[in-house]
């Protein structure tokens, strides 16, 4: 089966939102650090539950990169970077194994996805998606693998005010996710054997057994 790595990573952003608006537990514990020593004086649990109620109440979209615009923001963009096949990683002639009724051939390829995190009021909530997407991608890592995302690894950029693309006072922050993803096709069909000649002591005999 063929991956479509942009459209996987979608689904898991879409379903880490949801699973974590249904439990405020985790979610606490991702804010938690505003809660601890000196901290509480100037946030407390205070700060976290207005975070919770911004986050849990607001449309928050995850975008295929075309369909960005002013209008659907605050969200989350993906955009396919790059995708190439992994020379580390070929067997000869793409062999895999034995499926049930083909060969399976199979490319694997490293993949390369840019998420951004868009926010139009303040800065501060590109900061807090930030880290829920950083809890998001390691949370629901075995979705990721389901889906075919393998080994995967993400890195940021600080935010900031990208005009270029959209209005001025659109902030943005950029995450660069990068996975494995094998590709598997059919290869040759396997050929079914119904009689088999068998000579004993130089006397042919055929046996369907």
């Amino acid at each position: 089966m063929f991956k479509m790595p942009e459209v996987a990573l979608q689904r898991v952003i879409q379903q880490g939102i949801k699973n974590l608006r249904a439990n405020k537990v985790d979610f606490d514990d991702i804010f938690s650090m505003y809660t601890c020593g000196e901290m509480e004086a100037s946030y407390g649990q205070k700060h976290v539950d207005k975070i919770f109620a911004w986050f849990s109440t607001t449309k928050i979209p995850v975008l295929q990169a075309w369909s960005l615009n002013v209008d659907r923001i605050p969200c989350f963009s993906l955009h396919l970077a790059s995708e190439q096949e992994d020379e580390s990683k070929a067997s000869f002639g793409d062999y895999y194994g034995i499926g049930e009724e083909h060969e399976i051939n199979v490319g694997a390829f490293s993949v390369t996805l840019d998420i951004g995190i868009h926010a139009d009021k303040s800065s501060d909530h590109v900061m807090w998606l930030y880290y829920i997407l950083s809890y998001i991608l390691f949370k629901e890592k075995g979705m990721a693998i389901k889906f075919g995302l393998e080994l995967h690894t993400f890195s940021a950029s600080d935010y900031n005010k990208d005009s270029k693309y959209l209005a001025e006072n659109v902030y943005s922050r950029w995450v660069r996710y990068r996975c494995t993803v094998l590709n598997g096709i059919n290869g040759e069909e396997l050929t079914e054997i119904t009689d088999l000649d068998v000579t004993v002591d130089n006397e042919p005999s055929t046996s369907t057994e």
